[in-house]
């Protein structure tokens, strides 16, 4: 063709391969559309927005999968581009994909006017009518899980995991007709009523890997919809959700596990489930209460190996091969606690597996006033067979050490005879507070609250008497309030020079209750839930951190004695300051106030006796040494000094490797868990509480006016007219 005699140029015409076929899904439903690269981006979104129905605040994203990548977003034209890219590259003719909503409402109700304009009935309604926006959960990914053919998981447990979690997420239910490690064929349960043909089907291929081999992901079946309740939401879906949470709080609650899937994942389960779910959580965390006493051989071995030092004793029935009971204490703990104060608190508490038993443990006394965790003992229960067990090696560890300790006990079943027969002679305390509550059961029946918590604070004046006089008028006191046939008898039982302080001779550092034992049993309670081997494990990387915290902090400390009793000596100084003193001969001194002390201080004791009960220089102490021109510092106990404290955290608890536990000889050593019969009812996490434990609320009678626990229609007592 020519025009005004020129050629005309004709365009070559350009051929368009043949149209890509996309295969849209969203919540089990499907629909295929023809792409081009005449389309674009917003094209595909505004024909799926529309499709699927989606309201105008939702929020959607695309994805699609090509071989070797099974998410890539499609989110602008560079990616649309790409999608095309990818299907030339693997010469696809069909591409998947998977239409996610990730924000905007879910249900609002919208009316459309006679012009078809889309109105929000939300923007006219009161706050109260509303309603709320979508929440975004967890939940919401699951229904990308499942997709197209050749996706890989990595083994059937992987793919039976996610199979529930997308059949949770779309709405429907299904049933494995071959459920096998390397087959699996699942088909919708609708299949026979409403003749759904959704199925999967999955084999698994050299690698271990699970393949999608045959998908059809199209419901025919009605009633394919989202609940909040759903019969495949199991344990064992519900485990794979908490398991980290579990791991960090192993006291979580079923109630609180039900309240926090709630708000995380949009699903309702029920407390048995919560429950189980916790269980099957801790044992993939911690592994089987039973499997974990075959680990305590290979234990010992590495504890022994890495820390010189250390003692690590395991004895095992050896007719049935059933674990009977172990002591442990690290090499570290051992060396440090000669630097520690001369006292040991020994405690027993009860194991909060589903095999109890009880934990038996020493704990001292650091310079700072803290804990120093030194043994501990786990055995079936406390009897005079395991305290004597536990005693033998604990004597073996303290004997090179050339020290008296001075123990402090509740006098717990079976301790005080096993400790006669190891330790006699040593000096032992009893923890007041215990034997208060002790008195106080004595009056069951027999008298008010009111009368009960006199009977309290006369026999705490009893206790804390510095002299023989004191102790005899506070006893009268005590006898007139208590009445003398239940004090009497109860102190005969109890020899005076374990509980009060007037007639104890020795430096017992002003300890009169079991404080620091009870501190250590709070301190690895969480460690109490676990199985044997973890909550040893556990106890020790605790007890490993806290010796590397406290000898860090120490090299920091400026002072000459520990910062709490620094701050105590700052206490007392400021104390003394009132007080005059008046020389009699070398070290002996008079010092006076409102009362007059003689302080001799060449011999570290005071009138008062709280210099010689608390080893530590009263304030009359310190002013007689300040009289005599001398350093306080020189009068106080060696082990409240820092240098004292840092030794005692010298010696570091080595880590312990387990990569060669499964090759370990003793790694495969088998032993059975000690017999445990389940006792009825529910099982309890916390101890009963004797009657002198729990402190009851005293209220005022409305007919007798009087304090107490009763009211105006319980109250018995006379009225005068």
């Amino acid at each position: 063709m020519e025009r005004d005699g020129a050629p005309l140029s004709v365009p070559p015409l350009r051929i368009l391969p043949d149209p890509l076929v996309a295969r849209c899904i969203y919540s089990g439903k499907c629909y295929m559309i023809p792409l081009n690269q005449c389309m674009s981006f917003s094209d595909l979104y505004e024909d799926v927005f529309r499709t699927f129905q989606f309201l105008p605040s939702d929020v959607i994203e695309l994805q699609y999968s090509v071989p070797g990548c099974e998410a890539c977003f499609l989110r602008s034209e560079r990616d649309f581009q790409m999608l095309f890219c990818g299907a030339r590259i693997h010469n696809l003719e069909c591409v998947d994909i998977s239409v996610l909503k990730i924000g905007g409402s879910c249900s609002n109700t919208y009316s459309v006017d006679s012009r078809s304009e889309v109105v929000d009935e939300d923007d006219y309604l009161g706050e109260a009518f509303r309603i709320e926006v979508h929440k975004s959960y967890l939940s919401d990914e699951w229904s990308s899980y499942i997709h197209h053919v050749g996706e890989k998981f990595h083994g059937a447990a992987e793919l039976r995991e996610k199979l529930r979690k997308y059949a949770i997420a779309v709405g429907f239910e299904f049933v494995f007709l071959r459920n096998d490690l390397d087959r699996i064929h699942a088909i919708c349960s609708n299949v026979g009523t409403e003749g759904c043909d959704w199925h999967l089907r999955a084999h698994s291929s050299a690698n271990g890997c699970l393949y999608i081999t045959e998908l059809n992901n199209i419901h025919t079946c009605k009633g394919v919809v989202r609940t909040q309740k759903h019969k495949l939401l199991g344990s064992k879906v519900v485990k794979t959700c908490i398991a980290a949470d579990v791991s960090y709080n192993l006291t979580l609650k079923p109630r609180e596990i039900m309240s926090k899937f709630k708000s995380t994942y949009g699903f309702d389960i029920s407390y048995k489930v919560a429950l189980k779910a916790k269980q099957s959580a801790k044992e993939a965390i911690y592994g089987s209460d039973a499997d974990s006493f075959s680990k305590l051989s290979w234990y010992k071995e590495a504890v022994l190996e890495s820390n010189p030092g250390s003692s690590f004793v395991l004895e095992v029935d050896p007719s049935t091969n059933r674990f009977h009971r172990l002591f442990v204490a690290y090499g570290g703990c051992i060396e440090g606690f000669q630097f520690c104060l001369p006292v040991l608190y020994v405690d027993g508490t009860f194991g909060k597996s589903i095999y109890k038993g009880q934990i038996l443990a020493a704990t001292g006394r650091n310079g700072n006033q803290g804990f120093y965790p030194l043994a501990i003992c786990i055995c079936d229960s406390e009897t005079e067979t395991n305290w004597t067990f536990f005693f033998n090696h604990l004597k073996s560890l303290l004997e090179p050490q050339g020290r008296v300790i001075t123990f402090i006990s509740d006098r717990g079943t079976g301790l005080l005879s096993a400790f006669d027969k190891v330790f006699a002679g040593h000096p032992h305390l009893f923890c007041y507070k215990h034997l208060v509550a002790n008195l106080a059961g004595k009056y069951r029946g027999k008298g008010n609250s009111v009368m009960i918590e006199e009977v309290k604070k006369k026999f705490f004046k009893v206790a804390y008497s510095s002299t023989e006089k004191e102790y005899r008028f506070n006893l009268r006191l005590l006898r007139q309030e208590g009445g003398a046939e239940i004090i009497d008898p109860f102190l005969a039982e109890i020899p005076v020079e374990h509980w009060c302080r007037a007639f104890y001779t020795g430096g017992r550092y002003g300890i009169m209750a079991n404080g620091i034992a009870e501190s250590f049993n709070s301190w690895i309670s969480l460690e109490r839930l676990m199985p044997v081997y973890c909550m040893l494990d556990q106890t020790r990387i605790k007890q490993m951190e806290q010796i590397g915290k406290r000898r860090d902090e120490a090299q920091r400390w400026t002072t000459e004695l520990t910062p709490k009793m620094e701050e105590r000596l700052k206490v007392q100084m400021e104390k003394s300051r009132r007080f005059s003193v008046h020389y009699s001969s070398p070290g002996v001194y008079e010092v006076r106030s409102e009362w007059s002390y003689v302080v001799n201080i060449s011999e570290h004791s005071c009138s008062c006796v709280k210099w010689q009960i608390n080893c530590f220089p009263c304030p009359h102490g310190l002013a007689a040494i300040q009289a005599a021109s001398e350093n306080v510092y020189d009068y106080i106990d060696k082990y409240f000094r820092v240098d004292m404290f840092k030794k005692s955290y010298s010696s570091p608890i080595r880590p312990i490797t387990n990569v060669d536990m499964s090759s370990s000889e003793s790694g495969t050593d088998f032993m059975l868990p000690p017999l445990a019969k389940r006792p009825p009812g529910r099982p309890r996490v916390k101890r009963f509480k004797s009657i002198g434990e729990t402190e009851k609320k005293l209220i005022r009678c409305g007919r007798c006016g009087k304090m107490g626990t009763h009211n105006k229609k319980s109250c018995t007592e006379p009225l005068v007219q």
